[in-house]
């Protein structure tokens, strides 16, 4: 009985598994949309923004106004940093909608069976949400006033999956295990 267990803690272990995936070198496409009818729309019309992952800052001022914003996506985070506060822009001031970014094709180069499990958010902001895909991570910023302090970094929690000759091995294991434990009980 107790390696049965044993085999069963071992798989969810096996499945909770946190990779450190990287993204660098990945092509990713980043696609942004604004929600409020601001009369001077910053993501229309853009499509999807190619871009190679590496150590520089992958979307510097994404908005060609003032370094407002830049999207920097490292190895397995994304951080979103704003200068030259404090401004409205793009952003209306008065809370009326979201300025909404999707980060799409975020391939693991180290480890190609890894996918994106979870989120954890850090941010000074209020009302940032977010959400995500095996490999993609959208985000939506409120129309607020922006200043030079605020900050988001949105860390990827990956997991992996097992190799088929892993399942394998578990299998004969619980086989195992089980054939001893009748065995001993006849």
């Amino acid at each position: 009985m107790k390696k049965v267990i044993s085999a069963i803690l071992f798989m969810t272990a096996l499945f909770s598994f946190n990779a450190s995936a990287s993204l660098i070198g990945d092509d990713i496409f980043i696609a942004c949309t604004q929600s409020s009818g601001s009369p001077d729309p910053a993501c229309e019309g853009l499509g999807l923004v190619p871009a190679t992952v590496t150590n520089n800052v992958e979307y510097p001022d994404f908005f060609n106004f003032q370094n407002s914003i830049s999207i920097d996506v490292l190895a397995n985070s994304i951080e979103v940093a704003f200068e030259n506060g404090p401004y409205c822009g793009w952003f209306t001031c008065d809370g009326q909608g979201f300025l909404q970014f999707y980060l799409t094709d975020l391939d693991w180069i180290s480890m190609p069976t890894s996918f994106i499990s979870s989120l954890d958010v850090v941010t000074n902001m209020t009302g940032v949400l977010t959400s995500f895909g095996p490999d993609s991570v959208s985000f939506s910023l409120p129309e607020t006033q922006v200043t030079n302090d605020m900050f988001l970094t949105i860390n990827l929690i990956t997991a992996a999956i097992p190799e088929p000759s892993v399942f394998l091995v578990l299998l004969m294991l619980i086989i195992g295990s089980t054939a001893y434990r009748m065995k001993k009980q006849w």
